[in-house]
């Protein structure tokens, strides 16, 4: 039994990417049970890959289950917000496209998707918004509701009474319903990121796109190429928003490769990647600081003999996850150990050690660093978070629940590190990726 459902496991990360380790087989087990009762895994993996009719759907039934389907209307404008609608159309003008084309790639029960439409409504309002929004999904049953476009008081809590009556028609029974003016701008299409080409089949590239919160439940390998694919979709210029637990999540993968030569009708990128958006940032920001660009040696005063300027302790850590981000793993190494030797015990490098070991594959020395760093700071949620990552993949399950319970305890949307090490990481965002993994994947 155990035997299948691993096997079973490994059919969904060949599938959609999303990793299932040992602690969420229970999960998977329930999914399996609401999707074909009275078949047990043995039974269902020989019905779902044999050559018998019915077994897509039954493998496509069983994604449908284990994917994190819930959202809900504005979660972390912040973000949304540093979007210029006005600037971007003008740049989509002055290359020649008179809309603004916005991928929301894992967008549920379209929450984010419609979102997207009703600022972009409203930045253009009174006139109609010269912006096209695709939703996509691997979930033929999220785009369904997505498609629908009704949705509960409590997915729309966050939108205002003005905007509900503007945008939304309320029902007898309590729903809304997304108005014509927002259907006007949505259209949804069945995507899988772990398989489908960039950008989807029929599509060219887009303008801004929004994956936010999805990579945490995929592989990092697949996780990896999920963004470089969604970087050669994208318009030269344009923009990438992921959510902060993703940036968590990827640690420096995200940003360090150069662009890739453009497949499926793809447009090249230019040489530097597209900026990445974390929560709470202007546009252009990129998910980690870099240390202050060296001056020219030509162009470098003259300091007096006997004094040595020395870089501050948050420049070398800025020129660790530099290092790291341009993939210079050995100059980061290097970096970590100096700063390491004068203070073992500052937590932040600690926890840019962990990062960097977990990002290079080595889980054992990852845990022993991020270790060190909740020792020198109990309180340090992040670290905890991320520990948690390392158990997993060490594949300690009862570690990782005790790492993730501790995160929550002690995130803090005041904590400053996270300005330091990541740019704003959004602490409900780490803390709903804490509270997937303890309920063994499903909200």
């Amino acid at each position: 039994m155990n035997a299948c459902l691993a096997q079973l496991s490994d059919l969904v990360r060949q599938e959609a990417g999303i990793e299932l380790p040992a602690h969420r087989h229970g999960a998977l087990h329930a999914a399996l049970s609401r999707v074909a009762p009275g078949l047990d895994p043995c039974a269902f993996l020989r019905a779902a890959t044999g050559s018998q009719p019915g077994g897509r759907d039954l493998v496509d039934g069983l994604i449908d289950e284990v994917t994190v389907q819930e959202s809900s209307f504005l979660r972390d404008p912040a973000q949304f917000r540093t979007i210029d609608w006005r600037r971007v159309h003008a740049a989509c003008q002055a290359a020649g496209a008179d809309r603004v084309r916005v991928w929301s790639s894992g967008c549920a029960h379209g929450e984010e998707a419609y979102t997207l439409a009703l600022l972009a409504a409203e930045a253009f309002a009174p006139d109609p918004a010269p912006v096209s929004v695709l939703g996509t999904d691997i979930s033929a049953r999220a785009l369904d509701a997505a498609s629908a476009g009704r949705f509960g008081r409590r997915a729309i809590r966050a939108v205002s009474a003005e905007d509900r009556q503007r945008y939304f028609k309320q029902q007898d029974d309590g729903t809304y319903v997304v108005g014509d003016r927002l259907r006007a701008m949505v259209r949804f299409g069945r995507h899988n990121l772990a398989r489908d080409p960039f950008p989807p089949a029929g599509e060219s590239a887009f303008d801004v796109i929004a994956c936010r919160n999805v990579l945490i439940y995929l592989g990092a390998p697949v996780a990896a190429r999920v963004i470089d694919g969604l970087e050669m979709a994208l318009r030269p210029g344009g923009m990438l928003l992921l959510g902060a637990a993703d940036a968590l999540f990827l640690t420096t993968k995200a940003s360090r490769r150069p662009p890739k030569k453009a497949a499926h009708g793809a447009l090249s990128q230019p040489a530097h990647p597209a900026p990445h958006k974390t929560a709470r940032k202007a546009p252009g920001s990129a998910p980690v600081p870099s240390p202050r660009a060296p001056a020219r040696a030509d162009s470098t005063p003259r300091r007096p003999l006997g004094r040595v300027a020395t870089a501050s302790r948050e420049d070398r850590l800025a020129a660790v996850l530099d290092a790291a981000n341009q993939g210079r793993r050995d100059q980061a190494r290097a970096h970590v150990t100096a700063l390491l030797t004068e203070n073992p015990m500052d937590a932040q490098v600690q926890f840019v050690h962990g990062l960097i070991a977990l990002e290079a594959g080595d889980a054992q020395a990852a845990t022993a660093a991020l270790r060190r760093a909740l020792y020198a700071d109990s309180k340090f949620a992040l670290a905890a978070f991320t520990l948690g990552r390392a158990y997993d993949a060490l594949g300690d399950a009862a570690a990782a629940r005790r790492s993730y319970r501790h995160a929550l305890r002690h995130l803090d949307p005041d904590d400053q590190r996270h300005d330091v090490l990541l740019k704003h990481v959004d602490i409900g965002d780490i803390a709903a990726a804490c509270r997937t993994r303890l309920a063994g994947g499903q909200q």
